[in-house]
């Protein structure tokens, strides 16, 4: 063998030493990264669409690896690998039943014992109220009241930080008033017998009573988020749905860094939207009444597609982030590229791989830019 082979094969062995180091390197950096690991409650009694979104709003923040958890998994030690647990929006009723008294006691002491943080979004929150007569888990020092007028109605609501809600949320704290949906959340006050006291970082000021039974003036001037030290761990709760409300599903995220006590980062301007909404929308009977003929009209010529489409997402239709999807899918190039848009407009991150395929199966070319436009937005949205 001549020496320029030797030396050849010396720096060839030599690059491949290189490459391996860089990828093991690579490796072991991705092995080391820590991240804040997040179980949302998922199974009976959950409704399925607020277990997307809660997973969705969390990859907004690259720190954040969150996963779906159910009760069996609980049993099985699936706690002990989370730093935060959060209830989902559904029936708090159901999913402590689901639990049982094994998986509800693990849940407390992943709070008591390891001192880590817990979060209850709407009925999460009413799981972990102190209630009289109600499954809760005593963990947020509040205590849930009017539960026989549950079903009191929902909207786009207003609330106001306070001062202390000021310091977790700096990007809302030169705004008199924020907004975000509501679903039939709980009324909290403190809970009488508790032991523990719970912090408020924002306050409900909208009256919801839009259903006949419902009273007025029970929502008004509410807790709308608190924050309760229990023992060695944390627990928020959030009266409202932060993980479904374009510009604001950043205040999930910003909530698990801050009951678990790591450090606060700043989201993307094009994220960060408070000043989307302008006014209080609820859902009373003739708001409900256009929003089905909205939706009706999904059904019908282009231009009445079009129109329901923009006034879905104007009138912040709870179920707006069903109807709109799907749409990406019309027979019509128009349709197809508003829903697009408004699925960036709404955040619907879940469905990047609809405009994937629809790009896939659009056969004109300067169609498919228009799409790939709207999908490089939608991908923005989720945290590098």
């Amino acid at each position: 063998m001549n020496k320029a082979v030797k030396v050849k094969g010396k720096i060839l062995n030599s690059i491949l030493i290189i490459l391996f180091t860089i990828i093991t390197f690579q490796i072991s950096a991705q092995n080391n990264t820590k991240y804040i690991k997040v179980g949302v409650f998922d199974k009976y009694g959950i409704c399925p669409y607020c277990v997307l979104d809660i997973i969705e709003s969390l990859k907004i923040d690259s720190g954040i690896k969150a996963k779906r958890v159910s009760a069996a998994e609980i049993m099985n030690g699936a706690l002990d690998s989370l730093d935060v647990f959060i209830f989902p929006g559904g029936s708090g009723r159901i999913e402590l039943a689901n639990l049982g008294e094994q998986g509800q006691q693990r849940i407390i002491d992943f709070v008591k014992i390891q001192g880590k943080a817990v979060i209850g979004i709407c009925a999460g929150a009413y799981a972990l109220t102190e209630t009289p007569n109600y499954p809760s888990l005593s963990l947020s020092a509040g205590e849930a009241i009017d539960i026989e007028h549950d079903n009191r109605g929902h909207g786009l609501v207003k609330f106001s930080l306070t001062e202390l809600g000021k310091d977790y949320f700096p990007e809302l704290k030169d705004r008199e008033i924020s907004y975000m949906q509501y679903y039939e959340g709980p009324v909290l006050q403190p809970a009488k017998k508790s032991k523990y006291k719970y912090n408020e970082l924002a306050i409900m000021k909208s009256d919801v009573h839009t259903v006949k039974t419902a009273p007025a003036g029970m929502t008004m001037n509410r807790p709308f988020i608190i924050i309760t030290q229990v023992e060695r761990g944390k627990t928020a709760s959030i009266v409202g749905h932060p993980e479904c409300t374009a510009g604001m599903r950043w205040m999930v995220p910003r909530m698990v860094r801050v009951v678990s006590n790591n450090e606060l980062i700043s989201y993307k301007k094009h994220i960060v939207k408070p000043e989307l909404y302008k006014q209080e929308i609820l859902f009373t009977s003739e708001q409900i009444a256009k929003m089905k003929e909205a939706q009706n009209n999904l059904l019908k010529s282009k231009e009445e597609k079009l129109k329901a489409m923009r006034d879905i997402v104007d009138m912040s239709a709870w179920l707006g982030k069903r109807w709109i999807p799907p749409m990406i899918r019309d027979k019509d190039f128009e349709v197809r590229l508003l829903a697009a848009k408004l699925i960036v407009e709404l955040e619907r991150t879940e469905a990047i791989i609809d405009i994937e395929a629809a790009i896939e199966n659009e056969e004109e070319p300067n169609n498919k830019v228009l799409l790939q436009e709207q999908l490089l937005l939608l991908k923005n949205i989720i945290g590098e």
